[in-house]
């Protein structure tokens, strides 16, 4: 499908990848861009991008009501992009963390969920249409200190592959995206090399355009998938060592400075 004319949804479009996501899409001639947030004071910046454009729309991804009432506000769709998440830095043994395990299943798995189910019907009312489901590489190989994150990443995948069956009789495409460590506010706490987040959305919609089911849209990701496949039981043993070895790669083919 294309994106010159379409109309597309972006949620957690306020800062970070989504906002870049808006970026690209102004940029490839979306007519018209839902950009959500959890307020409207947080999308001004965005909004200001394009206002004739631009829809800013209020929304939290674990509201199921309030997303199946968005859904029934927007009669056209062609685009569902599941941007929205939270990084989950907690430990999974021991403390008082499970609010924080909890919040990340509901926004990067339960969300994703929620905003399918109720958008896909206004998808099949779309001659071209798709969902794009932002991952990560976390959810095939742990990252160390975010099992959290990792676990609900995961979901998301299997999610995406559920979907893709089930949507495939009404036209509705669904890519799934799984990047490495992105340039943005959740990324910063990781001291490496990082893909920006305008390359990140530009390689999405790029494999959109060309009817692709997956992508991975940084040199590190590409890695990290490789490994996966090469090697899954050292994966599975020993995944922080193989991402180490991956990141020592990773910063030696960088050009000095």
């Amino acid at each position: 499908m294309k994106i010159e004319g379409a109309s597309v949804l972006v949620t957690g479009a306020n800062r970070g990848l989504g906002k870049a996501f808006v970026e690209e899409l102004l940029l490839r001639g979306a007519a018209l861009i839902h950009a959500s947030g959890r307020d409207l004071e947080s999308l001004e910046a965005v909004s200001a991008l394009d206002r004739d454009r631009i829809r800013p729309v209020p929304l939290d991804v674990t509201d199921a009501v309030g997303i199946q009432e968005l859904a029934a506000d927007t009669p056209t769709l062609d685009v569902l992009i599941n941007n929205a998440g939270v990084d989950c830095p907690v430990p999974i043994l021991g403390g008082d963390d499970m609010a924080d395990l909890r919040r990340a299943m509901e926004v990067n798995y339960f969300g994703v969920l929620n905003m399918s189910r109720a958008f896909a019907p206004v998808l099949a009312r779309s001659q071209a249409s798709a969902i794009i489901n932002l991952g990560s590489m976390a959810g095939f190989i742990h990252v160390a200190d975010n099992t959290g994150y990792s676990a609900s990443k995961a979901a998301q995948l299997m999610l995406s592959q559920g979907l893709r069956g089930q949507l495939a009789g009404q036209g509705t495409q669904v890519l799934q995206v799984l990047p490495g460590f992105i340039d943005t506010d959740m990324g910063a706490r990781f001291p490496m090399p990082k893909a920006s987040a305008r390359s990140v959305a530009a390689a999405a919609l790029d494999a959109l355009e060309a009817g692709e089911d997956l992508v991975l849209p940084d040199v590190f990701a590409r890695m990290s998938y490789d490994a996966f496949v090469d090697r899954p039981d050292e994966v599975m043993r020993k995944p922080e060592a193989v991402i180490g070895a991956l990141v020592q790669r990773l910063m030696a083919s960088q050009p000095a400075t």
